[in-house]
């Protein structure tokens, strides 16, 4: 029992008991978030330190600098970095052969690949010749020798590239997945990638992420509000029906696809058996096929939300507009629907932020020309080791993601009503 504070105690305990008081707050409340320290645990783990490592993975360009942070210290000082004097190239062989040693040469070469055009060979062609001979020589006569290894050197092309990656963190990455031209040809004239335009992969993306979320909202309209509405066993079954796709393993769905769309699948059989063609169609590997698959997988996520809001509705809301002479159709489109409308806006955000990063239906049953952000982020990270352009693109789908997903989240909140 906590001591009351009278006007007769001395000061110290009056002290005294107000500092209890506090004491036994900070207890309380204390003991209230323990059952959420799992969570926030979970949360630190798989989602505040991997977006940290992506952050930093994205700014960081340190392979330059690393290798041969003379020799851009005295590009950058330079009053003419693209023509260097003699000096720089004896730099430039001394820290190539500590670079050999210290196992920072080649991704010094991958850099400068990424930076100029040639740029991996004229590292690697300069490295070969930077012996302990050479390094001894005049330095216009080592300046001579590194040209003579690979004509790159000759032009201002190779410098740029240098002094442009002359810091550790750097908006290169950030620029490349942007689509601006970070690439310096010999001559120093910028180079246009014409690999990969990520502005196009990136509509493209959006665009197919829109397709699908107005699909599975088309379809999953009708199938949610049959689920609301109905009760007893049948509802429990079409809610079961619903679930039931969450017990399959997406790989497994996904390669269903495959064998319902090649040539001598099911579908191709159905139409030849119908009459409908002659000869199977190229269903496969297009985008129609990406387009298909990923409503079937994400139907249940817009469904659900629906399902959610319309149970919450009260039936007799339509009754009234219908015995004030509505008929079903204006009842159901003036009365039910507006109160549904943050349920089909939350089932339609979440496959809409969901088929942003889809990446294994599309690599599995679309083309080329199919592929989203997802696709080339895993070839950048797993294939060609390019963890910098990896982690821009996902800062630049986290960002667009976020963008896009706030105000609708805000508005979902604000008209929800509760009925969530």
């Amino acid at each position: 029992m906590e001591m009351p504070i009278t006007p007769e105690m001395p000061i110290t305990q009056a002290e005294q008991a107000v500092t209890d008081r506090r004491m036994a707050a900070a207890r309380r409340k204390l003991a209230a978030m323990l059952p959420a320290v799992p969570l926030i645990a979970f949360l630190a783990m798989f989602l505040v330190i991997p977006l940290a490592i992506i952050v930093k993975t994205a700014f960081q360009d340190r392979e330059i600098a690393a290798a041969l942070p003379a020799t851009v210290e005295q590009i950058v000082l330079s009053a003419s970095p693209a023509l260097p004097g003699d000096d720089v190239f004896a730099t430039l062989v001394d820290e190539l052969r500590a670079a050999k040693k210290s196992g920072l040469l080649r991704p010094l070469a991958r850099r400068m690949e990424y930076g100029v055009e040639g740029g991996s060979a004229a590292i690697m062609d300069a490295s070969r010749l930077a012996t302990e001979d050479l390094a001894t020589r005049d330095a216009a006569e080592i300046r001579q020798a590194v040209i003579d290894s690979n004509p790159a050197w000759a032009g201002p092309g190779v410098w740029q590239a240098m002094a442009a990656g002359s810091a550790s963190y750097s908006l290169f990455y950030l620029k490349w997945a942007l689509g601006a031209d970070v690439k310096f040809k010999a001559d120093g004239q910028a180079a246009t990638d014409g690999t990969y335009d990520f502005p196009a992969i990136y509509l493209r993306t959006i665009v197919i992420s829109l397709v699908v979320t107005v699909l599975t909202v088309l379809i999953g309209y009708p199938m949610a509000y049959v689920v609301a509405t109905s009760s007893g066993l049948i509802g429990k079954m079409l809610v079961f029906l619903v679930l039931l796709p969450f017990w399959t393993s997406l790989l497994v769905r996904t390669m269903s696809w495959i064998v319902m769309l090649q040539r001598n699948g099911v579908m191709n059989d159905l139409l030849i058996a119908g009459g409908l063609v002659s000869e199977p169609l190229p269903l496969l590997y297009t985008r129609f096929a990406t387009v298909l698959a990923m409503v079937q997988i994400q139907l249940p996520f817009t469904v659900l939300p629906m399902i959610s809001v319309m149970r919450a509705i009260p039936p007799s809301h339509v009754r009234a507009a219908r015995s004030l002479g509505a008929s079903p159709l204006t009842a159901h489109l003036s009365v039910f629907m507006p109160q549904a409308v943050p349920g089909i806006a939350a089932g339609a955000l979440l496959t809409f932020v969901l088929c942003l990063g889809f990446y294994l239906t599309p690599a599995l049953v679309g083309g080329p020309g199919d592929q989203m952000v997802s696709f080339f982020i895993a070839r950048f990270t797993n294939e060609q080791l390019n963890w910098g352009l990896a982690s821009a693109l996902s800062l630049v789908l986290i960002a667009g993601a976020t963008v896009i997903a706030l105000p609708l989240s805000r508005y979902i909140s604000t008209h929800s009503s509760g009925r969530f």
